[in-house]
């Protein structure tokens, strides 16, 4: 049971310091670790109590539901009451042992889901040992110092203690449909309503924009959401697949042709029934239900789900894992994704001065500048981009004031990792270079880059606010305008100063000193950068009148203009190294890929081409004109101009929000199915209206990632290619394992019911098998199952077309191979039985040999239905060989290694064997259990149809291979 902090409740009555007091934290250096792992014990884990993972009770109570479980009850009822005690024992045992096993892996699998939803939980931001750090949502105690942003889900009821434009959606809580203006007031009612708390933010509200700090006052039950007991959890509701909800249909129809088969039997006799009638028909209606099936498919659904969380991407609903597989297009945002995120300033440029480059060395703030005559060579070849070194110290005024608006402007962070006791200890690390690694940053990758930039100059934010400069206000980046202002004060001048930093033409119309010469100067600039694959920023300031008082905050629109030009910036992004491959694979996959950024057109093409989602081999320039287009352009088309193009572009470059809604609209109506990458609250939209919605785990908001299907933990465009094939792969194991199964079930359908021709001397039908002799059939063919269910992707899974999300599981190539498998094991079956039978033997002489061994008389009926038993037993374990791939060979060389470093394989085969032998040979068990007699001869014809069934296979799929149209596809082409 957790402790209420302090017992207080009206914390919005309470100064800054009071509650800082109260709750024994520091506003500036929050908890140390050791104090919030103590608060742990203390409060408890920040969670809603509800949220308690799966109970075994009501997944138990559950199975009862299920009504194979009542099937097989029945059936034992009907066995006792026939008098049959051994056969209704053991089906009584197969249905404890069915809804154990259900219980079981339903509960494992409730159990992982319940795992894969905390890895999916929003993810909190707080200040402990006096710096930034990410931890998990349940982890925050009272005393933390939560930093919230615009896209944050609030993990916990907290006291604000700074605010920058901060507001709030509270309509979880209080029902308004406005988001809250946050202020940093103290209130006097200790009963003010919970709307009207400007001075606190609470528990599953939703940041709409800004951001602040605020010391935690609530955590889990004794938030605000929890006092109602709300939360936001994901209930598993309608979150059954497609393939499940079939699934549960198909049982139902199961159940209709077991009724079927059992009228056949019955009709048969003209309803005339006696034990081995009623055997009979209890043997047909077996032969048709699969016991157990929708929880080993849900069962593979949920590992699938698990294997890939290993793969990077989280699961949050089971149903996408079936959508993956018929992924056609996928639409993902550049930075962080397709490059690798760790952006760095290597060029700036201004007007008098001209070009300059600067030494990459990632976040570490060492580097050289040079001044050189213009561009050349790659970005990270220092010796190429050598021109006169820069003496930082002799800067003129616009590169100063340059340097000043990356650092201020700028709402980022670095400083020096935490050294550990090892290193500390070592003698030499006053030695060790400082390296990337030596540094943390917090903040956008592209203000990290501008940060470190300033850091070169010695010029970073920490030392400029030392020196006297005071932020006085921050006017956010907003997509729709494109660009970031802050206001400042510097004491030693006495003057106040806006930077702002964005689009170059969102900036240059602010800028009206600038001659149409200049603006063109600039812009030809801006491409030349560009065209490098660079990020271009470009950067203003302007210096407000003395003697006026802005510390109360100015309007956007009056201080965002009249701004003088400083010059651009050139951030380089590199591409990650795996994308050009994952892009390469997605085009053999059948999957075109399109980049939307916000990146200026030309540096948006540069990177498409070197990661080549636009080929400049097969492409011609007309072509990749064609395929790039600015947001701009996008939005200007209506819909029925955009259905005319002849392909969606390929590049977006300045994409905002809207455009990825309209482009994910325009691919629906072309009947594509699309993944959408997001990381902005903004783009929540875009992500819940795609097929699979696709969001950033380390770098997207809240927001985001509640919208989307699926979390990639590594922000990496690769891992969406692993989880289609992923996804691919279950589903290709699903047929797999159905494939199997019906392939089993139809065929011992087929050969029950022909075997209605077999009379005894009463004219009454002689079932080929007994029910105890179905029933292990059942354990038999179950390994094999579940085997299928979890085999490796085949070779070719990513150069096949994306599968057609409406096409039946059953699709062509499985129908084809269940009737041609099917009736030929029935076949192969039926000779089995017919030749001990009728051949060799004299048929059935004896009446009622399923209730009674007549000596002599049943011999030939006994020994046929164990021949019958050794065929289909083998077989089965043929079938599992053959269904591990639809067209490629699985008796060559390659094959059989596969086949004996299977474990299933080879311990199904030794139990079976071990099964036959004891069934076939022990007197007792043979005849008075299985109705069936040990054979002798007959094991050459069985094993000689095994064989005959192996060369079938083999030869039916290279019939496949060289008379189908090929299951691969070539790589996609843009026409």
């Amino acid at each position: 049971m957790t402790t209420d902090p302090s017992g207080y409740s009206d914390w919005h009555a309470k100064s800054i310091n009071d509650t800082a007091d109260l709750l024994n934290t520091s506003t500036s250096d929050g908890l140390s670790t050791q104090e919030a792992n103590a608060r742990h014990t203390k409060y408890g884990y920040n969670e809603l109590s509800s949220d308690d993972g799966p109970q075994w009770i009501k997944i138990l109570l559950r199975q009862f539901l299920d009504a194979m479980n009542w099937i097989f009850i029945a059936l034992g009822g009907a066995s006792y009451g026939l008098k049959d005690y051994v056969t209704g024992s053991l089906l009584m045992v197969i249905a404890i042992l069915n809804l154990y096993l259900s219980f079981s892996q339903e509960y494992a699998a409730e159990q992982t889901l319940a795992a894969l939803r905390n890895l999916s939980s929003p993810q909190a931001d707080v200040i402990r040992d006096g710096r930034e750090q990410s931890v998990a949502s349940r982890d925050i105690v009272p005393g933390d110092i939560l930093l919230v942003k615009e896209g944050d889900s609030i993990g916990a009821d907290a006291r604000l203690v700074h605010v920058s434009n901060l507001e709030v959606d509270e309509a979880l809580l209080t029902g308004e449909s406005m988001p809250v203006q946050k202020e940093l007031i103290v209130l006097s009612n200790p009963d003010e309503p919970l709307g009207d708390r400007i001075n606190m933010v609470y528990s599953s509200t939703i940041v709409s924009k800004g951001r602040g700090r605020a010391i935690v006052t609530a955590t889990g039950m004794h938030t605000e959401i929890g006092k109602v007991a709300a939360k936001l959890n994901e209930s598993n509701d309608g979150d059954r697949t497609r393939l499940q909800k079939s699934m549960d249909k198909m049982y139902i129809a199961l159940l209709v042709v077991a009724v079927i088969c059992v009228i056949i039997v019955l009709a048969s006799v003209k309803f005339k029934v006696n034990y081995d009638v009623g055997m009979y028909a209890m043997t047909a209606a077996l032969s048709v239900l699969p016991a157990g099936l929708t929880t080993v498919m849900t069962v593979t659904l949920v590992l699938g789900g698990k294997e890939m969380a290993g793969h990077k991407a989280v699961v949050r609903k089971l149903k996408v894992l079936e959508t993956l597989g018929s992924v056609t297009n996928i639409f993902s945002d550049k930075t962080g994704t397709l490059t690798v995120a760790k952006m760095v300033v290597v060029r700036f440029w201004t007007l008098k001065e001209g070009y300059f480059y600067v030494t990459p060395n990632g976040l570490a703030p060492e580097g050289d500048v040079y001044s050189t005559p213009g561009i050349q060579g790659k970005e990270n070849d220092e010796k190429v981009n050598q021109g006169e070194l820069v003496d930082k110290t002799q800067l003129s005024p616009t590169i100063e004031r340059l340097v000043q608006c990356a650092a201020l402007c700028n709402m980022s962070s670095i400083y020096l990792r935490e050294v550990d006791k090892e290193e500390k200890s070592s003698p030499n690390l006053d030695e060790v270079p400082e390296t990337e690694d030596t540094w943390i940053s917090s903040g956008a990758p592209t203000e990290v880059a501008l940060q470190v930039f300033a850091h070169k100059f010695n010029m970073g934010k920490p030392v400029l606010e030392q020196a006297g400069w005071d932020l006085i206000s921050e006017y956010q980046f907003d997509s729709t305008i494109k660009r970031m202002s802050t206001l400042c004060h510097d004491k030693q001048t006495n003057r106040t100063v806006v930077f702002t930093k964005g689009a170059t033409e969102r900036i240059l119309p602010l800028c009206p000193a600038l001659s149409d010469d200049e603006q063109t100067q600039i812009l030809k600039t801006v491409d030349l950068l560009a065209a490098k694959g660079l990020r271009v920023m470009t950067l203003a300031y302007r210096e407000l009148p003395l003697n006026q008082e802005y510390r109360g905050g100015v309007n956007r629109d009056d201080i965002e203009r009249e701004l003088v030009f400083l010059g651009l910036t050139g951030i380089y992004d590199p591409p990650r190294p795996e994308s050009r491959q994952a892009v390469q694979e997605a085009h053999q996959a059948g999957i075109k890929v399109h980049m939307l950024t916000g990146d200026h057109e030309i540096t948006a093409t540069a990177i498409a081409k070197e990661i080549n989602i636009l080929n400049e081999t097969t492409m011609s320039e007309e072509t990749i004109r064609r395929l790039v287009m600015t947001g701009t352009q996008f939005d200007a088309m209506t819909d029925d101009q955009i259905d005319a193009l002849d392909e969606l572009p390929l590049v977006v470059a300045r994409c905002s929000p809207e455009t990825k809604v309209k482009m994910i609209e325009a691919s629906a109506r072309r009947h594509n199915i699309s993944a959408m990458t997001g990381d902005g609250v903004n783009d929540s939209p875009s992500l819940r209206i795609a097929d699979v919605g696709i969001a950033m785990g380390k770098n997207g908001s809240d927001v985001a990632k509640q919208a989307s299907d699926i979390i990639l933990t590594d922000d990496n465009f690769a891992t969406i290619i692993r989880a289609i094939a992923e996804g691919r792969r279950i589903y290709q194991n699903m047929q797999r394992f159905l494939l199997y199964y019906w392939i089993a079930l139809a065929s011992l359908a087929l050969v029950i019911l022909v075997c209605l021709a077999v009379r005894d001397p009463d004219d009454k039908s002689a079932a080929p098998m007994s029910t105890i002799g179905m029933l292990f059939l059942y354990i038999a063919i179950t390994p094999p199952a579940g085997a299928l269910s979890t085999q490796p992707a085949s070779k070719t899974i990513m150069h096949q077309p994306p599968r057609p999300p409406k096409e039946s599981l059953f699709n062509r190539e499985i129908i084809m191979d269940t009737i041609a498998y099917a009736l030929v094991t029935a076949i192969c079956c039926i000779i089995a039985f017919f030749v001990p039978l009728y051949t060799v033997g004299n048929g059935v002489g004896g009446v009622n040999c399923d209730s009674e061994y007549i000596e002599g008389a049943c011999d030939s009926f006994y020994r046929a239905r164990a021949s019958m038993l050794v065929t289909f037993t083998f077989f089965s374990l043929v079938i599992m060989i053959h269904c591990r791939s639809y067209r490629e060979p699985e008796w060559d060389m390659a094959g059989i290694k596969e086949t004996l470093k299977s474990k299933t394989f080879i311990g199904t085969m030794i139990f079976d064997i071990v099964c036959l032998v004891i069934f076939l040979y022990i007197p007792v068990v043979a005849i008075k259990g299985f109705r069936m007699m040990a054979i002798t001869w007959e094991w050459g014809l069985d094993m000689g149809l095994t064989l005959f069934f192996i060369v079938f296979g083999e030869a039916f799929k290279m019939f496949k291979r060289r008379c189908l149209k090929p299951m691969v596809t070539r790589s996609v082409e843009v026409v």
